[in-house]
């Protein structure tokens, strides 16, 4: 049986970590399937929670580049409701995310697990 290309969104924070999830999601990818790397905050709030904010957004644009992965950085009132249509939106197969610091059952990984109950999710 082929192995189907899946899209894949690497949803990323401010934190160094993020070369991390882009590495796996490359990882994860199979022949012309698209990846989107996805960085949302609540409106009002700075993207990347640093003083240097455009330094910080410069490391994840050129992170992204090279492994050729397309860049989106949402801003929205509700980061769920924003991420969940992002990957409806593009047709994503599989959503690459990190740890929550909590393990509640109310961590935004429950949470759009959810929510989004046909997704591949990869917690690395």
């Amino acid at each position: 049986m082929e192995k189907r290309e899946k899209n894949i969104m690497v949803c990323v924070t401010g934190q160094k970590s993020c070369e991390r999830l882009i590495s796996h999601g490359s990882e994860r990818r199979l022949g012309n399937a698209v990846m989107y790397v996805v960085h949302c905050v609540q409106t009002g709030q700075n993207f990347m929670n640093s003083l240097f904010e455009s330094d910080a957004i410069e490391y994840l644009f050129t992170a992204a580049q090279v492994a050729d992965a397309e860049l989106s950085l949402l801003r929205a009132d509700n980061v769920d409701d924003a991420l969940v249509d992002f990957a409806s939106q593009n047709n994503v197969d599989i959503i690459v995310m990190g740890t929550s610091p909590s393990n509640s059952e109310n961590s935004i990984v429950v949470r759009l697990q959810r929510r989004l109950p046909d997704i591949e999710f990869d917690i690395v």
